[in-house]
């Protein structure tokens, strides 16, 4: 019998914990061990006509989950950006939705490409009057970019 090794999930929501020592801070450092990677992250600026498309899709992709968090569009719209595993594992997470609903906003955001058909974004951003982390794993496939992973703080 071939077994599948186990996938990572497509979705996951992370509980802020402080790391020991840190009184609250993000420990930024080397990891012991830890073996440099062949790419080099490249952080993708403004104005980069090259990577144009890329943060359109990336800013618009941030937007859309934001507003699948808050309650406010349906997890199966998200298959215009999504993989439909990223699009069943939030309707999986999904609530009852709020009496009143409040649209997120998007703050401060990032893109970098670990690699060439590759590319991981990440923004913070406010649902319901709480901040918290959004990051997503984009893929280019069958020429056009998909979300194939999620990472968030909000439940």
């Amino acid at each position: 019998m071939n077994r599948r090794p186990p996938q990572p999930p497509t979705v996951r929501i992370s509980r802020y914990r402080a790391a020991p020592g840190t009184d609250g801070a993000l420990a930024l450092g080397r990891v012991p061990g830890a073996v440099a990677a062949e790419h080099r992250l490249r952080i993708v600026r403004p104005g980069d006509d090259a990577e144009a498309e890329l943060r359109r899709f990336a800013d618009t992709a941030l937007l859309m989950v934001a507003e699948t968090l808050a309650g406010i569009r349906p997890p199966a719209r998200l298959s215009v950006i999504a993989l439909p595993d990223v699009c069943r594992a939030l309707d999986a997470r999904r609530t009852v939705r709020p009496a009143r609903i409040v649209p997120p906003r998007v703050g401060t955001g990032w893109l970098q490409r670990p690699a060439p058909a590759a590319a991981e974004t990440g923004a913070v951003i406010v649902v319901a009057g709480r901040v918290h982390a959004l990051a997503l794993r984009l893929e280019h496939r069958r020429g056009r970019w998909r979300c194939t992973a999620v990472e968030t703080t909000a439940a």
